[in-house]
């Protein structure tokens, strides 16, 4: 017992030697001056949760981190510009029968504590995954849930072997939840991850966590071991502002620089700080996710494809684009954006128009008979509620206006605003009307949404509804996910996302752009990578 407690202590030692020789060098600069370039962000979210990149609501009451990871974990494929780049490996080969990924990783990499990047790595990695995600395996794409076995052929190959071919496998390989590479060093013999990921982020990225925080700022800094192309930031801090409004003062007021994500300020204030002297405002070219309603099939007045029909008539999509959103959203005629992979489906769009919301009612029995507004069939009011995640910017807003816009045609669609696990909770009991939600966006979709229609699965219940209304749906699913013909691929999304479309299961709303605002005396431009959601602060070039 004494020896093994000792090889524990040594362990530590060992580890804390290395991240006090890391942060030595931490503060040094590339710029002519010397001058240690820093830069403030904001988030609403802390990191409480830790900085082990798999996260699900067992694992976390937030996703805060999950924004910076790409600053501190690399994975083996990445996704840019709706193409597949090298990452950690600099090549792969995928077998005919496509159940073998063979990666050939990059050289002479190192972890942040200074383990080495090799096949072994990678294997402990995709062997922990599974293990970390728990219940909620395969539900953050669908190749965890399919690894048969990881093969270390040499120390810069690895074998990836699946249960069954999977055509989106290389999409899931970009996701940073859950197939960012971390430190060998950080992980129990199960597989379960150590405490000192609480307060360490051991990846091989370009940035690394100080390890100390007041609680509402969090420093990170260069990682020494990053012997590529190195950014401009040499130290950036993360505040924690959890309101909009707060977050547009502390931008005015200097405390921060830069504002990233659409969920953390309103479209107006980002309109009006767009031509505000000393700051610039930039938008994404391609959408990030969908705004969307999710109808249950299964529960009443919504199991009425009639209502489903009438609803999204009832929605002034071009309105709420031009008024609620200032114009930087694009009205959704269809659940995916037609830019991704497989999802120009040629579909007729539900436009807007509230004489055929009220006649489409009217004809199948839902009437006004009391003349207070609402609508009635058999005695049951036209009534329901949209329930939805608060914390994003925007949500409490659309919720309200879907609510008025509902209420012209004759539904009574009330609101409920609720944190993210107690909206987890209520659609796990399934017991909901109305869903006010986004798809998973860049590089989830459409894969890992498709994937969750599978009603089998029981991880996103909104979206499960989907292939209610048609035989054998989930049958479809499976069948999609092991195709390997690219034809067959895309027959099968044009015969889901048509049925889903004519059966009215949801409600597109808007196409979604990313945002970011900065102070521009201080960042010269700031550009999106591949992930627009993720905080790229490679990306910042200061003045």
């Amino acid at each position: 017992m004494f020896r093994k407690e000792l090889g524990k202590i040594i362990g530590l030692l060992l580890l804390s030697a290395l991240m006090l020789a890391a942060f030595a060098g931490c503060t040094s600069s590339d710029s002519p001056s010397g001058e240690v370039r820093e830069v403030t962000l904001t988030e609403g979210w802390d990191f409480s949760s830790g900085f082990y990149p798999v996260l699900t609501p067992e694992r976390s009451t937030n996703y805060g981190a999950l924004y910076y990871a790409g600053n501190f974990y690399e994975t083996l494929v990445n996704y840019d510009g709706g193409e597949f780049v090298p990452g950690l490996a600099q090549s792969w080969d995928i077998s005919g029968d496509g159940l073998v990924y063979t990666f050939h990783l990059k050289k002479n990499i190192k972890f942040s504590d200074g383990a080495e990047f090799n096949a072994e790595a990678v294997k402990k990695n995709l062997e922990a995954v599974p293990v970390n995600l728990g219940s909620y395996n395969g539900t953050y794409g669908t190749v965890s849930a399919i690894i048969n076995k990881v093969v270390a052929v040499d120390p810069s190959t690895v074998e990836v072997h699946l249960k069954t071919p999977y055509y989106g496998a290389l999409k899931d390989f970009t996701m940073h939840n859950p197939m960012a590479m971390v430190s060998p060093n950080a992980f129990n013999p199960d597989g379960t991850v150590k405490d000192v990921l609480n307060t360490a982020t051991l990846g091989t990225g370009p940035y690394m966590y100080e390890g100390t925080t007041d609680g509402t700022t969090y420093t990170f800094v260069r990682n020494p071991g990053y012997d590529r192309e190195k950014p401009q930031v040499d130290r950036f801090h993360v505040k924690v502002v959890p309101d909009a409004d707060a977050r547009l003062l502390a931008l005015r007021s200097g405390e921060i620089d830069l504002i990233l994500g659409a969920s953390k300020i309103s479209y107006d204030a980002f309109k009006e700080m767009k031509t505000a002297e000393g700051y610039a405002a930039v938008v994404s070219d391609s959408a990030i996710t969908t705004r969307l309603l999710g109808f249950n099939v299964n529960k009443a007045p919504f199991n009425d494809r009639n209502v489903r029909l009438a609803a999204n008539y009832a929605i002034d999509k071009a309105g709420l684009v031009s008024g609620l959103f200032s114009g930087i959203e694009t009205k959704a005629d269809s659940l995916f954006d037609p830019s991704l992979p497989y999802c120009k489906v040629d579909l007729k769009p539900y436009e807007f128009s509230k004489e055929k919301a009220k006649a489409l009612l009217q004809e199948n029995g839902w009437v006004d008979s009391d003349g207070d507004g609402i609508r009635e069939k058999n005695g049951v009011r036209l009534a329901g509620e949209i329930i939805y995640m608060t914390g994003a910017s925007m949500r409490d807003d659309l919720a309200l206006a879907l609510s008025a816009q509902f209420k012209e045609a004759g539904m009574e669609i009330k609101v409920k605003g609720m944190e993210m696990m107690a909206y987890y909770a209520e659609t796990m009991k399934d017991d909901f009307t109305v869903s006010l939600n986004e798809t998973y966006g860049i590089t989830y979709d459409p894969y890992t949404f498709i994937n969750n229609m599978n009603s089998k699965l029981m991880k996103d219940m909104v979206a499960s509804k989907a292939l209610a209304q048609v035989n054998n749906g989930d049958a479809l699913i499976e069948a999609l996910n092991s195709a390997t013909d690219e034809k067959k691929i895309q027959e099968s999304y044009d015969f889901i996302l048509r049925e889903i479309h004519e059966n009215a299961v949801f409600a597109p709303i808007s196409y979604m752009k990313e945002l970011a605002l900065f102070n521009n005396k201080k960042i010269a431009s700031y550009a999106f990578n591949g992930q627009l959601s993720n905080v790229d602060v490679a990306g910042i070039k200061l003045r």
